[in-house]
């Protein structure tokens, strides 16, 4: 075997093992919560992280007088994790990911990236290392990045859902415990990648479907509210309801502004049904219906925004509140335009 094909299949051994299971990980979204575009930008990103972390081991290791020993057992985990995790933490509190299984997977991608680029340093450095090295490398470490960083997730999911800084710190604690225990070497390679292989399907699995039952009850909760809202509107009696006559109470607003607020309500009501549809449509693997007035009703949105102001957002909040997963709702709607 030439060396270029020993380098090849070194680094397929590496990856592979890694980038099935994402596979996998993306084929029980069975709601296709996160698009490809996003998985594609978290591996990007897992990427750079590597290159960031390579750099600064590289010169801890190789700086004179600098404690590389030291830094290999427990600096890495605290600094790769973060760095793996600093890109989930930004789809996180831009509400970009709001359900514990699309975090799951944009940090399992994460870890996917940064484990590529690793291998591809391990290549270099070991480029007789063989394919059994790589093979175990691909199965036990590449695989414990990804499901470390996708804990991150998880846990800040399950413990906060707007990615507060505490719940996001006890995801990454969890994750710097995992990496440490691992680079301790207090399990042999072998047996390390034999429990990540055995252990971490069945995780994932309980994970997913946990994050699917909370995202069909809050589904049908918040379906059912704006299907409400809407007949209220479509009769012509809204003024008459409680949420009418709160709205009527708000006379300190300027009657123009009043009239906005109900607009708004009306489209943001039409946005929500029709997005939880899509989810719907896509569960029980029917055509999705393109809205040819999905654009204007955005841009109506953001114009009625402007126009009522803060405090006008602030008063419509009892009739309209916005979670974080209300607002992941409406972000994939304006990414869904832009696709």
């Amino acid at each position: 075997m030439t060396h270029t094909a020993a380098l090849l299949w070194g680094l397929t051994a590496g990856v592979l093992p890694v980038f099935a299971f994402l596979t996998g990980l993306a084929l029980l979204d069975t709601f296709r919560l996160v698009r490809f575009r996003q998985v594609a930008e978290a591996v990007v990103w897992g990427g750079v992280a590597a290159v960031l972390c390579v750099c600064l081991s590289r010169w801890l290791f190789w700086n004179p007088g600098a404690e590389g020993d030291w830094y290999g057992m427990f600096g890495a985990p605290w600094v790769e994790e973060a760095a793996k995790a600093a890109g989930l933490v930004f789809l996180i509190r831009t509400e970009r990911v709001a359900f514990m299984m699309d975090a799951a997977i944009c940090g399992f991608a994460a870890g996917a990236g940064f484990a590529l680029v690793e291998n591809l340093v391990y290549l270099e450095l070991l480029p007789g290392g063989g394919i059994p090295l790589f093979l175990l490398r691909g199965v036990g470490t590449a695989v414990m990045h990804g499901g470390a960083t996708a804990i991150v997730g998880v846990v800040a999911i399950a413990t906060g859902r707007s990615g507060r800084g505490r719940s996001l710190a006890m995801g990454l604690a969890a994750a710097i415990g995992i990496h440490t225990f691992w680079d301790m070497g207090i399990l042999s390679p072998l047996q390390a990648s034999l429990a990540v292989v055995v252990g971490l399907p069945p995780v994932f699995i309980l994970i997913f479907q946990r994050s699917e039952r909370a995202l069909q009850m809050w589904m049908g909760q918040k379906l059912n509210q704006d299907v409400e809202i809407l007949e209220m509107l479509d009769t012509g009696n809204f003024l008459e309801t409680p949420a009418g006559e709160y709205l009527r109470s708000l006379n300190t607003f300027p009657p123009e502004v009043l009239g906005d607020m109900v607009c708004m309500l009306q489209i943001s009501s039409e946005l929500s049904a029709a997005a939880k549809g899509d989810r719907i449509r896509i569960w029980a693997g029917l055509p999705q219906a393109p809205d040819p007035q999905l654009d204007s009703k955005l841009e109506e949105l953001e114009y009625l925004k402007r126009s009522i102001g803060l405090a006008g957002r602030h008063a419509l909040a009892p009739l309209m509140p916005t979670s974080s997963r209300d607002r992941w709702e409406l972000k994939s709607l304006q990414d869904s335009r832009r696709s």
